[in-house]
């Protein structure tokens, strides 16, 4: 705060000095036109003294004039006083007003308040720690949720690797609600610590609550390492049977929720909403299976695809690159592939073969399509959402339900 007092001071001494020269040279320049008349003044009665001895005058007229001059010179003086006392009120009032102003302006510009509300978090986060970690105190407010939260960030400013403060920041964004705060802090979390249980269930299960797909297949793939470490882990089998759900993998919903039951209770009051889920999929499953049988009387549909990249962007490919193979619908508006191969990319060209096996969902399939948008992507990550700079090919054919096709593409354009 002394520096805060000290910018108020050389502002205020600024605006002052503003205020305060221009009024001290008005005054000088009074009091120089006070002095002038005097000598004036001075230099009249002299040369009336002069104007008697030369007999220019009488005495009587040199006596009237001196009194007039006297009256003059006192008039002046007493209206330059006057002056000089009304105009200080304003000046004082002015000085007064600046200083206000000056402080306000100088405490708005810098957020001394935040500030100052920044230093008291800090000074109380240990008792907010205790009531909020350890004593979960039941009468903690949203406010004191933010107040721990700035707390945390300050502190990990100063100590980027401690993985259970990130850990923690996120919970405490997630119980405010801020889900992409929360993510960002547990992928912190989860670059420092990937194996650790309470990292992995934190952020997975951030993942899920997105709703977004990409999200959503990534948090499945760390929840299926989790329940491949620890199969009694009843929290990943879970968020794994929540997560396949969502992407519309029946069959790992299905087996996540048996092998839920297995583990569970018999007392435990998840086992009715477990067998109710386990129902659901049974029958959606049957459906898919009798879809499966009526699609694939014949041979089954795919393409198999060559893909190459012309020779002036062989220069552009990245490092670490992953490559996509997908198609779409070709006379409709859903973008959504209906097969889809990812790899890391090593060497072109390649060949990759897409059919109803690499459907992204069990009811939109390679073979319903009548013609197909086959495009090969060289993506910077393993993102399969289009980015700026990344390398692309693509070609619209025909499809055929049953039949084997083969067909080429050449990477031919960069992304813009």
């Amino acid at each position: 705060m002394n520096s805060y007092w000290l910018g108020i001071a050389m502002l205020s001494a600024i605006a002052v000095g503003i205020l305060i020269v221009p009024w001290l040279l008005k005054r000088n320049r009074h009091q120089q036109d006070v002095l002038t008349n005097t000598q004036i003044i001075k230099q009249r009665m002299q040369e009336l003294n002069r104007e008697v001895d030369e007999g220019l005058i009488s005495t009587d007229d040199k006596d009237i004039a001196v009194k007039e001059l006297k009256l003059a010179l006192v008039d002046e003086t007493v209206s330059g006083s006057d002056a000089k006392q009304a105009g200080s009120w304003p000046l004082f009032i002015g000085i007064v007003i600046s200083v206000i102003l000056c402080g306000t302006l100088y405490y708005k510009s810098n957020e001394v308040g935040d500030l100052q509300h920044w230093q008291d978090v800090k000074q109380q986060s240990s008792e907010l720690a205790k009531r909020i970690v350890i004593e979960a105190d039941p009468n903690v407010t949203v406010d004191d949720l933010n107040d721990f939260s700035l707390a945390m960030r300050s502190k990990l400013v100063s100590a980027p690797d401690d993985y259970i403060g990130w850990l923690l920041l996120g919970r405490l964004h997630a119980s405010l609600n801020r889900t992409e705060s929360a993510l960002q802090a547990f992928e912190k979390a989860y670059l420092l610590a990937p194996q650790h249980s309470g990292v992995l269930s934190s952020y997975t299960q951030t993942l899920v609550m997105t709703g977004d797909e990409n999200y959503i297949r990534k948090a499945q793939g760390l929840l299926k390492a989790m329940v491949i470490n620890n199969p009694q882990d009843m929290n990943a089998i879970g968020m794994l049977a929540v997560a396949s759900s969502q992407l519309g993998d029946t069959q790992q919903a299905l087996e996540s929720w048996q092998q839920l039951k297995l583990i569970l209770p018999a007392d435990d009051p998840m086992t009715a909403e477990v067998d109710r889920r386990i129902a659901q999929l049974s029958a959606q499953s049957m459906d898919e299976l009798a879809e499966t049988q009526v699609d694939t009387t014949g041979a089954a549909t795919s393409v198999l695809i060559t893909v190459s990249i012309a020779d002036e962007l062989v220069a552009k490919i990245p490092e670490n690159a992953f490559i996509f193979v997908f198609a779409q619908d070709a006379n409709g508006s859903v973008r959504m592939p209906a097969a889809v191969v990812k790899n890391r990319l090593s060497a072109l060209p390649i060949q990759v073969e897409l059919s109803d096996a690499n459907a992204m969902m069990p009811s939109f399939k390679l073979s319903q399509l009548e013609s197909a948008r086959l495009v090969a992507r060289i993506s910077l990550d393993e993102n399969v959402a289009q980015a700026k700079g990344e390398l692309q090919g693509e070609v619209t054919i025909p499809l055929q339900a049953g039949e084997k096709m083969t067909q080429s593409i050449v990477i031919d354009k960069e992304l813009m």
